[in-house]
């Protein structure tokens, strides 16, 4: 989410519409800035609702085996430039870029039961990487859309 305060409002209402599993996030940038995702750049709180229940805790990016960056490095470009980055990434280019993609993919597969924790995503997000399997997801996808 945009601010910090409606994170955990947010999880009650996804319980309140039936939602059974999710986490809302906001990353909360080391110099203050925040993001509607996961940040490598300082922390992030979760509010995760799991069995009927709303638990908020903290991850940075040490507990998922990441380095932490600085939110300069990350800042976006226009369309053409942003494209070419995601593509550096599913071709394996290390750099900051890859780091928040692979924390964003590892809450991704927490919420949907896949790792037990968010180095365990890490791993399976990483093997997804460098296994080409990722490049490959997103070529189908620009080919069935035309894109």
């Amino acid at each position: 989410v945009f601010a910090p305060q409606w994170v955990e409002p947010l999880a009650r209402v996804l319980k309140e519409l039936g939602s059974e599993r999710a986490w809302v996030v906001y990353g909360a940038n080391r110099d203050g800035s925040g993001l509607d995702e996961m940040t490598t750049c300082g922390e992030t709180r979760v509010a995760e609702l799991r069995d009927g229940r709303i638990n908020t805790f903290i991850i940075t990016p040490e507990d998922a085996g990441l380095p932490q960056a600085q939110i300069e490095t990350l800042r976006g470009g226009e369309a053409e430039e942003n494209a070419a980055a995601l593509r550096a990434v599913l071709d394996g280019t290390p750099g900051p870029y890859r780091d928040i993609v692979l924390l964003n993919a590892a809450g991704a597969l927490c919420i949907a039961g896949k790792a037990d924790d968010i180095r365990a995503g890490v791993a399976l997000a990483t093997d997804a990487i460098d296994s080409g399997r990722a490049r490959t997801a997103l070529d189908q996808l620009v080919e069935i859309t035309n894109g």
